[in-house]
């Protein structure tokens, strides 16, 4: 049940912002607005007000803005247009871009208010500069020796180590070379030895690597500092969500690794089990890759009302009516097949134990601008 709700949450909030930003430009264009929708099928709930009605529907996994003289996949065919001033069609193709791109705008602003708002009240997360590990990974030396994450190396071949980069020093130059490391845990003394692997680098070349992660520490963020960094986390999410797509492109990755709703609700109730502050990252995570989404140039996207505007700009007219209606039909056509698709892998992976090829963790969610060094 609780997986259930964090879901409906995360959703609910996105797909609102997200409509609202389509809402409040076309009434500042002075575009009418005959429906505001959260949620398909049924409905639970509407009212009028200002001229728009609001609904709210049972099926909570998408939502729409129906506005006047707008040809998409709500456009039944019967209405005509009429050249009034309140239609969507009767603006200048620089209002159009932005009621279509305000959506998207929302999604960014949602993340940057909700990272700036973590980096407040949670602090930033630093890397140590303590020798003392956060994390150990499977297959790798420090796991077979024995290492466990809380450890503090003291000393390596009996060369005293005082910071995080002396012993990463030491342990890159050391690859293939068996090492001798003195370890505090909880309060005792204990010597194990490892010899790191040997990994190339692209800056520095060979190095060794024995599999640990350093450790992170909270600074305190000032009102003034907090938004920038919200920012800059905003970007970091976006570029991994473009990264994500160019391996899709390549063929590196395969859409069997992407997850759909499915996998978004299991994210949603492991996240709002580890705390607020995971899942305000989770929120705002999905929100910037919904928002990128949702900017690709595909038909019903908002990218693809974009192409539109874009080439009726250059021709100087705007497309056939039914050319609109056909290529939105067929991209609603093959959406439902692309979500089909991936919402079978989601339920082959969940019965069969499979995994994602791209699930984030919840340190790639959360705000963390500081490098945290592994080795």
């Amino acid at each position: 049940m609780l997986t259930l709700a964090s879901f409906i949450v995360v959703i609910a909030v996105i797909i609102l912002v997200h409509e609202a930003g389509h809402y409040i430009a076309a009434r500042m264009c002075g575009i009418r607005v005959d429906t505001f929708s959260i949620g398909f099928g049924p409905r639970i709930r509407s009212f009028h007000w200002r001229g728009t009605e609001f609904v709210l529907a049972w099926i909570p996994l998408g939502g729409y803005v129906k506005m006047a003289g707008i040809i998409d996949e709500n456009f039944d065919g019967s209405t005509s247009l009429t050249g009034a001033d309140d239609e969507f069609m009767s603006k200048s193709a620089l209002q159009k871009a932005f009621v279509i791109s305000a959506g998207v705008i929302m999604n960014m602003v949602l993340a940057v208010v909700i990272y700036s708002g973590i980096f407040l009240f949670w602090g930033n997360q630093v890397p140590s500069d303590d020798a003392v590990m956060s994390a150990v990974y499977q297959g790798y030396p420090a796991a077979q020796a024995g290492l466990q994450p809380g450890d503090r190396v003291l000393s390596i071949d009996g060369t005293v180590v005082s910071s995080w980069q002396e012993m990463e020093r030491i342990i890159r130059n050391s690859a293939g070379q068996e090492l001798q490391l003195e370890l505090e845990r909880d309060g005792s003394t204990l010597s194990v030895s490892l010899t790191p692997l040997e990994d190339f680098d692209e800056t520095l070349g060979r190095v060794g690597r024995v599999g640990i992660q350093q450790s992170m520490m909270r600074e305190s963020v000032s009102l003034s500092d907090a938004p920038a960094l919200g920012l800059r986390q905003t970007g970091r999410v976006i570029e991994m969500a473009w990264s994500t797509l160019r391996s899709l492109i390549s063929g590196q990755a395969s859409l069997r690794e992407v997850g759909g709703p499915i996998f978004i609700a299991q994210m949603s109730g492991t996240v709002v089990r580890s705390g607020l502050e995971a899942f305000l990252s989770f929120i705002a995570f999905i929100s910037v890759h919904i928002g990128f989404m949702n900017i690709l140039p595909f038909p019903v996207l908002d990218g693809g009302h974009l192409v539109y505007i874009l080439i009726e700009s250059v021709i100087g007219r705007p497309l056939p009516t039914r050319l609109k209606l056909w290529i939105n039909q067929a991209g609603v056509l093959l959406l439902l097949l692309l979500m089909v698709f991936i919402m079978k892998n989601d339920i082959q992976r969940m019965l069969g134990g499979g995994t994602f090829g791209e699930t984030p963790t919840t340190e790639e969610m959360a705000p963390a601008p500081g490098d945290s060094s592994g080795h």
